[in-house]
């Protein structure tokens, strides 16, 4: 008995075979593609480089110059004005003005002996008669080493010295005004002189119970002068 022929595959089957073996055909040519590619040697088709985007932390935001900065205003020095006769404080120290004149010489004592000391021409001394009293802690000498004096302002606004020789100035020798210092709680008179152009007007007697050293703690006496001859 002759055997059964043998059925062949579907047509559903087929056509699946068929479908499979275009998509197998197609992957492989596209990869030998990839691979071999153009004649520069590039892989055609080859994935674009990436763009780069700013980093999250780069701030890419424009903003407006800050406005300049204006200079610290540097305070002033204060300074408590007085009249002449009253009791001007700065520091430990209490000034009263007693006499302001104006002279062409004024009487130095050098220890052993005396001499005119004079303005000469176009000049003039102001000299300015205290008392000066300690009312602070520590002593000190209103005339030498610095004293307490910060200068004679004319009418003009312009500020002199006092003069070199202040210590040799007779009143000042009499009165030990300077050299020996005064102590808290005592007192005594001094001399404060100063040379000015002969048209200069005194007008302000300056002086700090810190020597200078205190910037606020400046005193001001307002001046009115008295000539004299000698």
């Amino acid at each position: 008995m002759p055997a059964p022929a043998r059925s062949g595959p579907s047509r559903h089957a087929a056509v699946l075979l068929a479908v499979w073996t275009l998509l197998v055909a197609g992957v492989s040519s596209g990869i030998t593609a990839a691979v071999v590619g153009g004649d520069s040697g590039d892989i055609e088709g080859a994935a674009a480089a990436p763009t780069v985007s700013p980093s999250i932390w780069q701030d890419t935001h424009t903003y407006p110059a800050d406005p300049p900065q204006e200079p610290e205003a540097v305070p002033s020095p204060t300074a408590e004005s007085f009249a002449m006769g009253e009791k001007a404080k700065s520091g430990g120290a209490t000034v009263v003005v007693k006499k302001v004149s104006e002279s062409a010489s004024v009487t130095l004592d050098d220890f052993e002996s005396e001499k005119v000391l004079k303005a000469g021409a176009g000049a003039k001394f102001a000299i300015v008669e205290t008392t000066v009293y300690n009312d602070g802690t520590e002593p000190f000498d209103p005339v030498c080493g610095g004293g307490i004096s910060q200068g004679l302002v004319d009418a003009e606004g312009r500020k002199f010295d006092l003069i070199e020789d202040a210590y040799l100035v007779k009143a000042n020798r009499k009165a030990e005004a300077c050299g020996e210092e005064v102590q808290p709680g005592f007192e005594r008179d001094a001399v404060f002189v100063y040379k000015l152009p002969a048209d200069a007007s005194p007008a302000q007697w300056t002086f700090s119970g810190s020597r200078g050293m205190t910037e606020d703690d400046l005193a001001v006496v307002r001046l009115a002068v008295r000539t004299t001859s000698s």
